[in-house]
């Protein structure tokens, strides 16, 4: 018998609150598969801990996030114009970064 199925994890960490809740809403509504968790910053780590999540959404990038997530976004760091995303280790860096662009990464660490 196959293993169960195991839900996709998706954490939002990032700051502002306001952002934050508003990309839960339309992660809930284009994968409602995923389960979608609103993480307070200050509570990352061990939300990464307790959820083993495909994909971390973040405003400040924490050891957890980038040695145990497989996909994670930084958005904005610093307050800095950009984002810098990883799937597997590979980065890359972009002025922006929309919802089916962070769709694509929680999927590709799903695959």
């Amino acid at each position: 018998m196959p293993p169960p199925h195991r839900p996709l994890h998706i954490l939002i960490g990032n700051d502002p609150r306001a952002y934050r809740e508003a990309l839960v809403v339309a992660f809930r509504a284009r994968r409602p598969e995923a389960e979608v968790v609103a993480v307070d910053p200050v509570e990352l780590d061990a939300m990464v801990a307790r959820y083993s999540p495909a994909l971390v959404v973040c405003s400040a990038l924490t050891e957890a996030v980038e040695t145990r997530v497989p996909a994670w976004a930084l958005l904005y760091p610093d307050g800095a114009r950009l984002v810098v995303s990883s799937v597997a280790g590979e980065r890359k860096t972009a002025s922006d970064l929309d919802l089916d662009e962070l769709l694509s990464l929680a999927d590709r660490a799903s695959a």
